[in-house]
Order: structure tokens, then sequence, then C-alpha cells
């Protein structure tokens, strides 16, 4: 209780009497000081003289009845310059007037009473915030002149509660309050404002962002509260979270979109890039990135982009190693994952991104082709991104219908290419098969016209040029046989500790030219690998014969093995004619050989690369080749240890 007297002796005889009653108690010297007790501690019970400075106990209870948030607060009056029936006294609201002189009995009985008769109101105003606080309901209210006098619990958590009395402006500025399309609602449109203006307000929906900058969803009514007069005095408005339902229809959106892109046009270039537009538009992200896997070179690379307009570009790098930062570590784990805070110590970013992006989270998931991860979608916010589950979901199944269309193209792309393949195949097989044939042929006959009486010794050139075609010929069937076999897994490949280091030394030492042409191995590092010896050392053995007979005379050939941990790395270059950008893809292909290879005479029957891709296919492993034509070709093997 407050009691507000400036008499002091008559003070302490008050509160004397009030803490026997069994109640706590606030003294206050004039009515001034008993308004802000009153403000400050909203107790169940003022109790004030009439006659005080600087505010008389009159003027006191005008300011209470005021105050919207003070107006309810119960008051007896204590007078010696009134007498209890004067008309003033009444007019001021008050439960009662006790007049002076008064003795500790009459005190005491007369306040008992007022006391007793506040019991039920007390328990009331307790169980109403008690209510407030249960619902999920966002409860907020504030006085005609815009001053918040409460917010329950549900809203308070999520948005932040102010004190009673904060204006609605300091509210606004606090708050960013939005429609439901993130364009910024003005104050005078809340519907709490409109309330207090003495409009009814229904199921108004609006957005806004907590502290941590995470917008939510509302459906809002407010509705004025008038004085016994009629006039607006107060308003009340009240909030119910509807983020998951409006979540799960942009969602759906989302998803159509990305539908709607891949039944129209997917063969366009542009696919990729429209599916990220239809993702960022709906979810509000600014910039997303696809990207896909180099299997040869075993790095991302960006295969679509989204930027909304204006948008600055993010230094990212042209490849992305796997496991380096947020789309390489996705690669690698094959797992959603989200960053809430880009800046923070341990956020797996890429540094250059980290200090130059306005973003504040960001986010990648796996884009799948069956069970393997061919690449992902890294996504970027300027709100705070927490782990969403249903989202997580959306972000699974929209990179699996990618995955899923990526891998359908591929394998229309491969009918394609196995179709102009095998015809190409076939023509190759024929001209390599004819040529020695012919010759075969040809001598036959030729050795057939002789007359019987002809020498052998005038034949004998004849019977070589056979021979020597026929030990072609069947050597070459028997590769293509060999190579057939490793592709479609027929031949079996042991499979033990492999001194790698020891096949290469072998080979290069071996391996001799005519033409001055010289190997130099700067830097063999001693690795092991599982596999079968004999092939790797076919394949090893392949790679630098072709090096030596594509060089030019008195040149050299390098060759380098270098351990990366859990990756062995075998390169083998030359300063030869090279390889026609045109042509680099093919010469992995049976029989292929480079127009160059052909037409300056150099032998070869365009199956070694072939098996060296069979091979290190066979081991799990990657090929891959570089070349620049007049300055030579690089091949480059990385098998797993």
């Amino acid at each position: 209780m407050v009691v507000a007297e400036d008499n002091l002796d008559h003070q302490r005889v008050i509160a004397e009497v009030v803490r026997r009653l069994g109640h706590d108690v606030v003294v206050a010297d004039d009515g001034r000081s008993g308004l802000e007790a009153v403000a400050k501690h909203r107790p169940d019970l003022l109790i004030a003289d009439v006659d005080m400075p600087h505010m008389t106990g009159l003027e006191l209870c005008a300011a209470i009845r005021d105050d919207p948030r003070l107006a309810s607060t119960p008051v007896v009056l204590i007078t010696a310059y009134l007498l209890p029936g004067d008309p003033r006294l009444a007019a001021t609201g008050a439960l009662g007037v006790i007049g002076k002189p008064f003795g500790v009995p009459e005190l005491s009985e007369a306040l008992r009473g007022h006391l007793n008769g506040l019991k039920v109101p007390q328990i009331g105003h307790s169980m109403l915030d008690a209510v407030l606080d249960c619902i999920d309901t966002g409860v907020m209210a504030f006085d005609v002149n815009g001053r918040q006098l409460l917010v329950n619990r549900a809203l308070g958590d999520v948005l932040g509660a102010d004190k009673p009395g904060v204006p609605v402006g300091d509210i606004a500025r606090r708050l960013r309050m939005c429609r439901p399309d993130g364009t910024d609602m003005p104050t005078d449109e809340w519907p709490i404002w409109r309330a207090m203006r003495g409009e009814d307000v229904n199921h108004v929906e609006l957005m806004a962002y907590d502290p941590h900058g995470r917008p939510h969803w509302y459906l809002v009514n407010a509705r004025p509260v008038r004085g016994a007069d009629g006039t607006v005095i107060a308003a009340v408005s009240a909030a119910h979270d509807v983020t998951t339902r409006h979540r799960t229809r942009q969602y759906e959106v989302c998803k159509n979109k990305v539908l709607s892109v891949l039944a129209g046009d997917p063969d366009s270039p542009k696919a990729g890039d429209r599916i990220l537009a239809a993702i960022g538009t709906t979810l509000g992200w600014p910039y997303l990135r696809l990207w896909l896997a180099d299997d040869e070179a075993d790095v991302l690379r960006p295969a679509a982009l989204y930027s909304a307009a204006g948008e600055p570009a993010l230094p990212l790098p042209a490849t992305i190693a796997r496991g380096h930062g947020l789309a390489g570590l996705c690669w690698q784990t094959g797992e959603l994952i989200w960053v809430p805070d880009l800046h923070a110590a341990n956020a797996p970013i890429l540094p250059e991104v980290a200090e130059s992006a306005a973003y504040r989270s960001a986010g990648a998931v796996p884009v799948r082709s069956g069970e393997r991860v061919v690449g992902a979608i890294s996504f970027f916010s300027r709100t705070r991104q927490e782990s969403d589950p249903a989202l997580g979901m959306l972000l699974s199944g929209i990179a699996a219908v990618i995955g899923a269309f990526l891998e359908h193209r591929r394998a229309e792309g491969l009918a394609l290419h196995l179709a102009a393949a095998t015809d190409e195949y076939m023509a190759l097989a024929g001209h390599e098969l004819r040529t020695p044939l012919t010759s075969i042929g040809s001598y036959v006959d030729l050795i057939a016209e002789s007359p019987d009486d002809t020498p052998f010794v005038e034949l004998r050139d004849l019977f070589e040029v056979v021979h020597r075609n026929s030990t072609r010929l069947r050597n070459l069937v028997d590769r293509l046989l060999d190579v057939a076999g490793m592709e479609s897994g027929h031949l079996a490949l042991e499979s033990e500790p492999v001194n790698l280091t020891e096949v290469v030394a072998e080979v290069t030492g071996e391996v001799t030219s005519d033409r001055g042409v010289v190997i130099h191995t700067d830097r063999l590092d001693q690795v092991t690998v599982p596999g079968d010896r004999a092939r790797l050392r076919q394949m090893v053995e392949a790679l630098v014969g072709n090096a030596v007979k594509f060089s030019p005379s008195d040149s050299a050939v390098g060759v380098t093995l270098v351990d990366l941990d859990d990756l062995v790395v075998l390169t083998v270059s030359d300063t030869g004619v090279g390889i026609p950008a045109s042509e680099q893809a093919k010469l992995f292909r049976r029989l292929y050989r480079g127009g160059n290879a052909r037409h300056t005479g150099i032998p070869g029957s365009g199956l070694g690369l072939a098996l060296c891709r069979v091979v290190v296919e066979r081991h799990r492993g990657t090929i891959a080749l570089s070349s620049h034509e007049s300055t030579g070709t690089t091949v480059t093997v990385r098998l797993p240890k």
C-alpha cells in the first residue's frame, strides 16, 4: 500500500495500522511523491491526505484517473480540510473518506473494511495476468496517447518486451513492422494504432522481425477500449502467430515454380539460373549458386547463378575443392548445412566471402544423382536463417529433382554420344582391321598368282608382309579384347599393396629412345596403392611410351609421383606436337588417334590411352589430359590410397 501524508505524526500512525493489518507500506510526504509511488509500485490501495503540498489529494486522484495504467487504483482519502459529505470528495471516485481526528480503533476498522472489499478485484487482476501469460496468442495494449500498457509473454518472448509507458514511436523504431510481402508498414497503419482511432480491425496479416532479425508473420485483430462516455481511452490487439502456415504456403509456391521451370523448357541453357531465381524470389534469398562436380579435376565448378537486382557480386572462385568453403563441405559430407551467422569464428565460409559479404547467414544443400553427390546449391540471406526441418525437406526435394533432371539429361547425352561413338568406333575398327587385312589379302593374291616353279626365296618378302600384318592383326584383336574385358568387368584385377614408386622407376628406367629423348623424374614420392601391379605397370608404360614417342628429338619427358595424403597424383608431360582442343575429349576412346599423329606417320593402334583409362577407372581413380598444340601434352592420373 501507499500512504501519502505530509504530517509525519499522522503518516507514522497510518503506516503502523496498515502494517498491523498485515500489509506492506510505502510512504510519501506529498501528493507528487504519492503519484510517483503509485506509478512505480501499483499498490492494492492508496491512502491519501486531502491537504498536501505540491499536489492535493483531490489533484492526486484526478491524475490517477487520467492515467489508464493507474485508473483502477483504489483510493481512501483522509481529511481535516473538507467534511466527509463534501461533493468534491465524492467526485474523486474514492472508496471512502476518513475524517480527522481519528483514533487507532476507528482507523483500523475503516481500513479493514475497505481492504476486505478489495480482495475479489485483486484476485481477478492476478488471474487476468496469468491468463494473458498462458495463452499462445500475443496480446498488447496502448493508451490513447500511444504509450504501451502491457505486452504478454507470447509476444514479448518473440519481439522483446518494453517497459510500460514506452511510446509506440520508440517501439516502431526498435521493431520493423512490415506488410506480408516485406515492404515497410507505416506506424499509423499498425492495427493497434487504427484501433486507437476507434476502428475495429479484423484479420490483418503483417510481418515483424524479432531481435535476431528473423521474420515472423501474424494475423492481428485490434479493438478500441472506450470509457463511460464512449471516448477511446485505450486499445488492445491480439496477434496470432501464423509463421508456420505462411512458410508452408511459401514452400509450396517455391516447389511449384521450380517444377514449372523444369516442365517448361528444361533443355534451355538458362534453366539452372531460372530454377535458382524461382527459389530466391519466393524464399527471399538474394544470392544462390549451383555448383556441379568435375569428376576428372575433383573440383566443383559454377553451373548456375541467381543474384537479385542490385546485389553485389560475391568474390567466389572459379573452382572449389572438396571440403573447402560452404559448397565444398556440403559436397564432401553430402549433408545439408546451415550457417546462421556468417561472421562466427567457426563458420565454414571462404575468408574472402566472409569479409566482403553483406549477408547475415547462408547454407548449402547437396545435389544427388542416385547415391552419388554431384554438386551443391549454396544460398545467402540478409536475415538470420536458423535450421528449419520443413525448409530442409523442401530444399532436399528440390535438389533431388535437379539431380534427377541432370541425370536424365546426362543419360540422353550419353545415349546420343554412344550412338555417335558406336558409329565412329565401327569406322575406326573397320579401318584398323581392313588395313592389315588388305595387306594380307593382296600379298596372298600375289603369292597365288606366282608360277608354281617360283623359288621360295623369291616369295620370302611376300610371306614376311603377310606374317607382319597377321601379327599386327592378332595383337590388335588381343588388345581390343583386353580393353573390352576390363571395361565389362569380365577380366578380374588383383588387389594387393603395390609400390607405385617402384613401378614408375622401373618403367622410366627401361623405356629408351633412339632420338635422344630423355626422361626426368624430378619427384617420386614413396607411395603404395591397392591394386593390380601388372595392370598399373601397363598403364605407366603406355603413358611414358606415348610421351617419348610424340616428343621431338633431343627433348625431355617429365614424370612426377606426388603423395597427397589420401591421394596419389602421377603426371607425365612432354613437349611434343600437342593435341587440338577439338580432339582431346576423344583420345580415351578405343582406336581413336589424333589427326596430327596419323598425318605425321607416327605408328600406333589408338588403344594405349583407352587402356590407361580403363585401368585407372578399375582402380577407382581419374585420368585427365591437358594439351596445347605445339607446346606439348600433360596426362594426370589420380589414384586413391
